[in-house]
């Protein structure tokens, strides 16, 4: 296992000139409920709502010209939600932004819209091996956070200017993970704070 680790992220970390600043998208009423999302569409619930339009603040004070900024999100609704909800408190347009399905959860497959105890309850101990090796561990017929660093990894090699991008939770681990040159071990386990935006530059991160 050791070796694995050393070896780095798949593809070796992404260093970029400009730039990034990540937001997971706002709570929603799954996550409250600890309930796997990946793929599912689910809305923010009223905190949720709040924590983005606060997100959207932050960004406000953070950037002096949005118009040099890219501005991207994940696919799904809890994404495109909290980007919206952001650029309206940034006192910009809430719809002009871009769409990358490379950003989107990672897939959960059989786990999506089950909850943690019930996924514990069919199967004892499931998440304590899932922890153990969390980089490598593929959910039944889902994906595992290596195979989900690819598309990841492909859509940073596109950065060409400063960004803010909207995510999720793993996905946002991922390439957190890539910007501050982790080894994958560390990448799983990072924390994702719905709250926060990550300012990423030059490999180093603050939660603002």
């Amino acid at each position: 296992m050791r070796g694995w680790f050393e070896r780095g992220m798949p593809g070796g970390r992404v260093r970029l000139k400009h730039a990034v600043f990540f937001l997971r998208h706002g709570e929603t009423d799954w996550n409250v409920e600890r309930r796997y999302q990946g793929h599912s569409d689910t809305p923010l619930n009223g905190n949720g709502r709040n924590q983005a339009a606060r997100n959207g603040e932050t960004l406000k004070t953070l950037i002096a010209d949005p118009n040099g900024v890219a501005f991207v999100s994940s696919p799904l609704a809890r994404a495109t939600e909290t980007l919206e909800i952001a650029r309206d408190a940034m006192c910009l347009p809430r719809r002009r932004y871009a769409i990358d399905d490379r950003l989107i959860e990672i897939d959960l497959g059989d786990w999506n819209g089950r909850t943690y105890d019930d996924i514990a309850a069919e199967d004892p101990g499931v998440h304590e091996r899932r922890d153990r090796d969390k980089w490598n561990f593929s959910i039944p017929g889902g994906e595992s956070y290596r195979e989900a660093a690819v598309r990841i990894r492909d859509f940073l090699d596109g950065i060409d200017r400063p960004s803010v991008i909207v995510g999720h939770g793993a996905s946002g681990r991922i390439l957190r993970g890539y910007l501050l040159g982790l080894k994958p071990g560390r990448v799983p386990h990072l924390e994702a704070p719905q709250d926060k935006v990550f300012h990423i530059s030059r490999g180093i991160e603050n939660a603002i």
